[in-house]
């Protein structure tokens, strides 16, 4: 019976260790991501910041942004009424220069 007790006692010496061991390494696991989590608050904070400066610079650009997009409107307006102006100049012309030929003509004749 001696000889059952010593491996019985060695089996759970070898247990105790093994648990001591998985402790210590869950102990290095939250150590670890306790770390990470830190760390990811932190990178988290430094992109908010970020974050709220570009915010803040589109927020100073939107009035001049607004003020191009009228400008483009009106220019956009400007070319339209001068394209009809030079489409109605050319058929006036042409007009013009069809009557003067039918009278040129007409005056051989």
């Amino acid at each position: 019976m001696p000889g059952k007790l010593d491996d019985i006692s060695e089996a759970i010496g070898r247990l105790r260790a093994s648990v001591a061991d998985i402790q210590r390494r869950i102990a290095d696991n939250q150590r670890l991501q306790d770390e990470r989590y830190a760390d990811q608050r932190a990178a988290l904070r430094d992109l908010a910041q970020k974050l709220d400066k570009h915010a803040a610079s589109i927020e100073t650009i939107r009035p001049t942004v607004a003020a191009l997009e009228l400008a483009r409107s009106k220019l956009m307006t400007w070319a339209s009424i001068g394209f009809a102006s030079v489409v109605l100049l050319g058929w006036i012309v042409e007009a013009a220069i069809k009557w003067l030929v039918t009278a040129i003509l007409s005056h051989f004749q």
